[in-house]
């Protein structure tokens, strides 16, 4: 019995291939005249993944796991050292040794291809489906100036192919077919291993064919390193920087957002469904850009999630520290039909955008004061303030649109008041008291104030 076991799991071992990108595959002339800088790949700013596979040829047993992260990053060093003087592989923490920092966003996925077909066998027709194995590959590199972290130049590329197995895999999937799989122990090994080199020398191919591609863009964008460029086109947001100063970009896992300050001791609103269900988002400030999204470097501030409404997609936050704030407007005889309006936020990670239009209409939906806008707004938008032009107060929160293939120029924000009167917000903001507001609606009953922090969570979606 115990020989049966290692027997058996000897066959499983073999029928798993674990391999990894190899180092120097990248090869390519050189581009004549060499831009003369050094340039760092970092590679702790990869992004680290394993790239898995299933091809369930053989056996559901046989899976294929491929590690891509040190060979894409010297594949990344080798094709920027064909334009390139000086490129080495090095730690984010030495940046300052060098002229540009490369990052590389690599990521491979399976996009493979499913069909069936009807085949005749002794008198009856079976349906046969098949799988034609298709990988997707996405590149982004990214050249950063190292001192302050703006992006000089970004490109990407991409490719789809065929996985193209080898000689050694084809002739041991056809001899196992042969063989009626009487010799299946002995040839499953062989055929994962000789499969699982012929998966990696397709993704070692998609890559280079992609980060030839960059270069070439980078060749032809090599005006850019050129001395007296400017690294980055300085933004001038001189007429709106008090309104771009008190809104901010909210990250969580799940995605980001935009917020608004309400009060100089760090209160923030934002829609319901930017944070979820989560206790704290991360926050950043219009004085920290430039920055990274979703990595762990600061400057990136946290605030807590103090009140949400779900249903009518509203919250309040926490931010410890003094911020300068809107004013929201609540008189509702201020939200007037064609009064010009101006909508601050973060649309796709395009940060501190300003878009300006007019009040369209405004409306109930469903029980909500809800004004009607022209003003351009899309996803990483929500949550950020509809300012009044004529004031600079706030007279709403974006809240949706409707999308550009169904209608054009239709978004919508919900009325100052509304957050006012949704959130139970007096000023200055009582947070016992919002709580407290809350307990009374919820089939909860604490024994003592000191209980409410405990209380909150039953409660904050």
């Amino acid at each position: 019995m115990p020989v049966a076991v290692v027997l058996v799991l000897s066959f499983m071992a073999g029928c798993n291939y674990h391999g990894r990108l190899k180092r120097g595959f990248y090869k390519t002339p050189d581009f004549d005249d060499k831009i003369q800088a050094r340039v760092m790949v970092a590679a702790d700013k990869f992004i680290q993944h394993s790239f898995s596979f299933n091809d369930g040829n053989l056996t559901p047993v046989n899976s294929f796991q491929i590690r891509t992260d040190d060979g894409a990053a010297v594949a990344a060093a080798d094709a920027l050292g064909t334009l390139f003087s000086e490129v080495e592989v090095n730690l984010y923490k030495y940046r300052s040794q060098y002229d540009y920092v490369a990052e590389l966003d690599y990521r491979v996925q399976e996009d493979s291809e499913y069909f069936s077909t009807l085949e005749e066998s002794d008198g009856f027709l079976w349906l046969k489906k098949y799988r034609v194995p298709k990988f997707r590959t996405t590149v982004l590199l990214t050249l950063r100036n190292p001192k302050t972290r703006q992006s000089v130049i970004q490109l990407s590329a991409g490719t789809t192919s065929n996985l193209k197995f080898n000689n050694a895999a084809l002739g041991a999937y056809w001899f196992n077919r042969a063989t009626l799989t009487l010799l299946f122990p002995l040839i499953a090994p062989v055929y994962v291993s000789s499969a699982g080199d012929s998966i990696r020398e397709t993704l070692e191919q998609d890559l280079r064919t992609c980060l030839r591609q960059i270069m070439r863009e980078m060749e032809e964008n090599r005006i850019v390193f050129a001395p007296g460029v400017s690294a980055a086109f300085a933004r001038n947001d001189a007429r709106y920087r008090e309104l771009l100063e008190k809104t901010v970009y909210i990250e969580t896992p799940n995605g980001h957002g935009s917020g608004f300050f309400i009060s100089q001791d760090g209160y923030l609103i934002t829609n319901a469904h930017v944070v979820e269900s989560f206790r704290d988002v991360r926050f950043y400030l219009y004085e920290d850009y430039p920055f990274e999204p979703q990595t762990a470097e600061a400057p990136f501030r946290y605030a807590r999630v103090v009140k949400v409404n779900t249903a009518r997609d509203l919250a309040l936050l926490k931010a410890e520290g003094k911020y300068p704030y809107f004013e929201l407007e609540t008189d509702r005889s201020q939200y007037q039909t064609g009064a010009a309006v101006v909508a601050l936020g973060n649309p796709r990670n395009e940060f501190w955008s300003v878009t300006e239009g007019i009040i369209s209409a405004l409306k109930n939906d469903n029980g909500i004061d809800t004004i009607q806008t022209d003003t351009a707004y899309t996803h990483g938008s929500s949550g950020g303030p509809l300012v009044l032009r004529s004031s600079g107060k706030v007279i709403g929160v974006t809240h949706k649109g409707i999308r550009s293939d169904k209608a054009f120029g239709i978004n919508f924000a919900i009325t100052a008041f509304e957050v006012k009167r949704t959130l139970g917000i007096t000023f200055p903001i009582d947070e016992e008291s919002l709580l407290r507001q809350e307990l009374e609606r919820l089939p909860l009953k604490p024994q003592k104030a000191g209980n409410l922090p405990q209380v909150r969570k039953n409660y904050v979606k």
